[in-house]
């Protein structure tokens, strides 16, 4: 991996130097004292993950980070700072951690283990498949991921529902928990948004998830699904094949992640349910 880091302070720059000299797995590609300056290598050189410190003189490692992104899509970014208060923006930022300063080897192998799970060497013969036909699922070549947090795939889940519109925070953690007050639900979303950032790196699906200036969406065109093709049929009447007709008897059999149980997908379900009814009793 292609690293580089960003720190005011020399000092800090050169510890970090001596702490990944000796780590095989990490090539040093540059140590910067402004932003300015790892903007400028970016410019003819690519990098795989930056440490930003945060508090520096002019564009500080917050803006920095949305620079890069909107610079070099798929850069990491990891913060490394003496300031606690800043980590909710950090997750918002998506980064991939944030450390506390001083930075130590045991705290940096901790680093480097989350950063190789979550830049895996994947070669896709196909696009991944989501299903939103009884329970939602995402297949990836051919195999369903699994979820430690419950909360992270309704995220995304409710984002496939939203069918690549782009959502702020809020709205989504109003439809995820509801039943919690703004402060609270603000720290879960956060959090949980971290966690499915981390199960799409880990799957190599980081491309089918975008955040831009605190709006989250799907990539549409970056995954195949059920729902979308059935909508995109009978949209377009081209409802016409056997393998069409199934199509909507699945839906119809199953129900639009009815087995998921997720209170805003009621009204869509009902909604597809009646345009497949419709079109069952129509066409055939």
């Amino acid at each position: 991996m292609k690293i580089a880091a960003v720190d005011d302070e020399f000092h800090v720059l050169e510890r970090f130097e001596r702490m990944v000299s000796d780590l095989p797995e990490l090539e040093l590609c540059g140590l910067f004292e402004t932003g300015q300056q790892l903007l400028s290598y970016l410019e003819n050189n690519t990098l795989d993950v930056v440490f930003l410190d945060i508090e520096m003189p002019g564009v500080n490692g917050l803006q920095l980070a949305e620079m890069i992104q909107n610079l070099r899509e798929g850069i990491d970014i990891i913060f490394v700072t003496a300031f606690s208060q800043y980590a909710v923006e950090a997750f918002e930022l998506e980064a991939v951690d944030y450390i506390m300063k001083p930075l130590t080897v045991e705290r940096m192998s901790k680093t480097l283990n989350r950063l190789l799970r979550t830049k895996p060497i994947v070669t896709k013969t196909a696009k991944p498949f989501i299903q939103c036909f009884g329970v939602f699922e995402v297949f990836v070549d051919g195999q369903a991921l699994t979820w430690k947090s419950s909360k992270a795939k309704e995220i995304l889940a409710f984002l496939v529902y939203m069918r690549g519109v782009p959502v702020g925070w809020e709205k989504i953690a109003n439809a995820i928990w509801p039943e919690f007050n703004a402060e609270r639900f603000q720290t879960n979303f956060h959090a949980t948004t971290y966690l499915l950032r981390k199960r799409l790196s880990e799957s190599g699906l980081s491309h089918i998830f975008e955040c831009t200036r605190g709006n989250y969406r799907i990539v549409v065109d970056k995954f195949d699904c059920d729902a979308y093709r059935l909508e995109e049929m009978i949209g377009k009447n081209q409802i016409k094949r056997k393998e069409d007709f199934q199509l909507i008897e699945q839906l119809l059999h199953n129900g639009y992640m009815e087995g998921n149980g997720y209170e805003w997908a009621y009204s869509k379900a009902a909604r597809l349910e009646a345009l497949c009814r419709d079109k069952m009793e129509n066409d055939i």
